[in-house]
């Protein structure tokens, strides 16, 4: 079964035709005016209104301690498909989709799906601050975690490149993966995105050869 893939931190329109051309299932727009990947709510209403994407792909917003007025305004201005909180009120997802992060290796027994019920989760590495640090977290334990939390879409993200998506998929069996800095092109300042890894990731999620 393929496996689907998010391009996260997209702010460029040529990086956003390309992932509707390569046919990427979701991308990550980020929110958060801490990240070099984030937009204003302003500069991403231009970037999709430059690409106007089709609505089969999926549109993640992604924010950190917003407030609920934020994210219902970015969610309406955007057409967004989810939103992804992460902070204090990570889980509520606002009476919106929301993506359930999960973050680092929470003893398996609580891992226990929120309320109100995600649209999927998202296992990612704990690291200081919001993520987005290219650091890979425990797959044997991301293994277990997806096969505990079965009827709940997992996705997995945190470090994964062209070099180790395959490994990845093959250890985990996750969803599909979700991946910043491994999209992004060499010294890449506000998230320019590489072409040529976005190919690699969605052939190692086809199970394609390179």
């Amino acid at each position: 079964m393929a496996v689907k893939l998010k391009v996260c931190g997209v702010t460029r329109a040529e990086d956003l035709a390309a992932c509707v051309e390569l046919g990427v299932d979701a991308v990550g727009i980020n929110l958060w005016s801490g990240s070099r990947r984030g937009l204003s709510l302003t500069e991403a209403g231009a970037l999709l209104r430059a690409v106007d994407p089709p609505r089969s792909l999926e549109r993640v917003g992604v924010f950190v301690e917003p407030s609920a007025e934020e994210v219902r305004r970015a969610a309406e201005t955007l057409a967004l498909d989810l939103v992804q909180i992460v902070g204090a009120e990570e889980v509520t997802g606002y009476g919106l989709p929301y993506l359930w992060v999960v973050r680092g290796t929470p003893a398996l027994a609580e891992l226990l799906p929120p309320t109100p019920r995600p649209a999927r989760a998202l296992l990612d590495a704990a690291v200081p601050g919001y993520g987005g640090a290219g650091q890979t977290t425990d797959w044997a334990w991301a293994a277990t975690a997806v096969q505990q939390l079965a009827g709940l879409e997992v996705w997995l993200a945190g470090g994964i490149t062209p070099a180790n998506a395959a490994e990845a998929i093959a250890q985990v069996r996750p969803a599909g993966l979700d991946v910043a800095s491994g999209t992004e092109l060499p010294g890449a300042r506000r998230g320019e995105k590489d072409r040529a890894a976005i190919v690699a990731l969605l052939a190692a999620c086809r199970g394609l050869p390179d």
